[in-house]
């Protein structure tokens, strides 16, 4: 009976929470409105910039050559720094991508703010050692290119921020109907 009664409960538990969480969602982008998060179709517009701009980050990368500034009394690692923004650049891509196909998930809104945010703080490395060793003009490139990204970072900052806040309240509402749905079964009669 014991058996029965908490199988019953998983049952009624798998039963109860999509309508629940039916119960409480309205069609997304009105919800979306309403709590001020920024619509999907924002973030899959904000998502697709950042790809393009990450596309031209990498042809901006394309005319640095770091291991001629060694020649000049660069430190070697300008090399490394730019062999790893390139990495990152293209995993901000591969992330922001991932992101505009689906704008809700939450990892790929993470991710791709993580992404764009070492970006930045790389390019901003690599543009000092392009002012001094090899062309101030690349350098500004370098530098309005990571000012083109300062409003998708605090946009996708605030996203993540309403996307969590969801996530807990979704959570909190499965966990209450779990707990009503435990508690009916404890006190139905054992049959």
């Amino acid at each position: 009976m014991t058996v029965m009664r908490f199988g019953g409960f998983a049952l009624l538990l798998a039963l109860a929470v999509p309508l629940a969480a039916q119960d409480q969602t309205q069609p997304q982008q009105q919800a979306e409105a309403d709590q001020g998060m920024l619509p999907s179709w924002e973030v899959a517009k904000i998502a697709g910039a950042i790809v393009e701009h990450a596309q031209s980050v990498s042809q901006i990368l394309e005319q640095i050559r770091p291991k001629e500034w060694v020649q000049d009394g660069a430190p070697a690692a300008y090399a490394d720094q730019k062999a790893t923004l390139e990495s990152d650049i293209a995993n901000l891509e591969l992330s922001a991508q991932a992101l505009a196909r689906k704008p809700a998930k939450l990892s790929y809104v993470v991710d791709t703010f993580l992404w764009l945010d070492r970006s930045q703080s790389m390019l901003r490395s690599i543009s000092s050692g392009v002012r001094k060793y090899q062309n101030p003009a690349i350098a500004d490139l370098l530098d309005s290119a990571g000012g083109v990204n300062a409003g998708a970072i605090e946009s996708l900052k605030g996203y993540m921020r309403d996307l969590a806040a969801e996530a807990e309240a979704e959570m909190e509402i499965a966990h209450d109907e779990a707990q009503r749905c435990r508690g009916e079964l404890m006190r139905a009669p054992a049959q």
